[in-house]
């Protein structure tokens, strides 16, 4: 079925846009034509990525997003100011969140704690909610966009610091501290524990990035400037010698035994099927930020994961032992994985895990798909509607 204007997550505005061609020289996967005879900007929704980047760059304001609006978050950063008096904003990308220990040490080393705004790309947040911030009370801004090298959207990390550096240039002229805007890279990297490591080579082979070397005597080695941060590598370290910090086996084994309890108060409230959902983060924006409106049913839970590729069988296993009646993983679709065949490597964990539940008669009880953000489809309820039918 074709997809219709309404059903997209961005559109170009007609009768604002200026034909100033702003938004196509800065998208990065070239979603964004001019015609050369009318000079009509027409986006290409099958090639869009919904970086946000051509919304956050166009003058006119004329590209309409349906997500990280300017007032619904001005209005959360404002509550948070009220509840908390923070008068100090973190503003991360997906890509380098949690922050690691010694990023949070730097923002916190004055003693100042803070309000965490994270969005998928600090590239498609407008400077004006910048300006806004600090019209409410806001004294410290803290941009943290991803390396360049690792920039889910190609160019985002490059966007978002040209425009901040006009920004810098700005409150400096209007008087502002000197430490009012502060720009600092991160990025979430794995980290290996030589000593629980077995030298077995399945983190070395399963790596897109090459970043993985077993060395002498036998053991892996990790190369952190090469590391991506999606986690594949610990889905398949039979010794748990991997880390991801917020993405460790115990983390997300924590987030799934804390459901327990809401897996049997809606069980006894009559609602089923209760179904775990394991969410990339590049494949869902609604759900994952709390910031909108979530789409989350009362019988979904979810936990998030920085690739689909970083989805555990042994994760899935706990999940039907508590009580799930079903899992569903979500990966992006098969020509937008932001991180080199996470969902290719998620597609071909659950068809092994499917086979050998096959054995004991719940491989329906696992489902996978793929989405995109791009489309307002509630995936949630596409999980909950294919659970039924089983």
């Amino acid at each position: 079925m074709a997809k219709t204007v309404n059903e997209v997550g961005i559109r170009i505005n007609d009768e604002y846009c200026s034909k100033c061609t702003v938004c196509s020289s800065v998208c990065p996967f070239e979603a964004i034509s001019v015609d050369e005879e009318t000079g009509e900007v027409k986006l290409d929704i099958e090639s869009c990525q919904i970086c946000g980047i051509c919304f956050s760059s166009c003058p006119a304001s004329a590209i309409e997003s349906v997500y990280y609006d300017i007032d619904s978050l001005k209005n959360y950063i404002s509550k948070v100011m009220k509840e908390t008096g923070y008068k100090t904003l973190v503003l991360t990308c997906r890509g380098n969140s949690p922050l690691p220990m010694e990023t949070i040490e730097k923002i916190n080393k004055n003693g100042s704690e803070f309000i965490s705004l994270r969005v998928p790309c600090v590239g498609r947040i407008r400077l004006e909610l910048l300006l806004k911030a600090l019209s409410l009370g806001v004294e410290k801004l803290i941009v943290i966009p991803c390396e360049e090298k690792f920039c889910r959207y190609e160019a985002g990390s490059n966007s978002s610091v040209r425009k901040l550096l006009l920004l810098q240039a700005l409150l400096d002229q209007l008087g502002f501290k000197p430490d009012t805007l502060t720009i600092m890279k991160s990025q979430i990297k794995a980290s290996i524990d030589i000593y629980r490591c077995i030298g077995c080579g399945n983190c070395a082979y399963i790596c897109p990035y090459e970043a993985i070397k077993i060395e002498s005597p036998g053991i892996a080695q990790l190369n952190s400037a090469d590391c991506s941060g999606c986690g594949a590598c610990i889905a398949v370290c039979p010794a748990f010698a991997i880390k991801l910090r917020g993405y460790e086996y115990e983390s997300i084994s924590n987030t799934i035994s804390k459901y327990s309890s809401l897996i049997n108060e809606a069980k006894f409230r009559g609602i089923k099927p209760v179904v775990l959902v394991f969410c990339c983060q590049w494949s869902e924006f609604s759900a994952i930020d709390k910031i909108q409106k979530s789409s989350v049913k009362e019988n979904v839970m979810m936990v998030e994961l920085p690739c689909a590729g970083r989805v555990d069988s042994l994760h899935i296993l706990e999940a039907f032992h508590l009580g799930f009646d079903g899992v569903l993983v979500v990966a992006c679709q098969k020509s937008e994985c932001k991180l080199k065949e996470g969902n290719d490597r998620a597609e071909e964990h659950i068809f092994a895990l499917k086979k050998l539940l096959a054995q004991i008669k719940l491989e329906d009880r696992l489902e996978m798909c793929f989405i995109s953000p791009k489309y307002l489809q509630d995936s949630f309820k596409i999980s909950y509607i294919r659970f039924q039918l089983h």
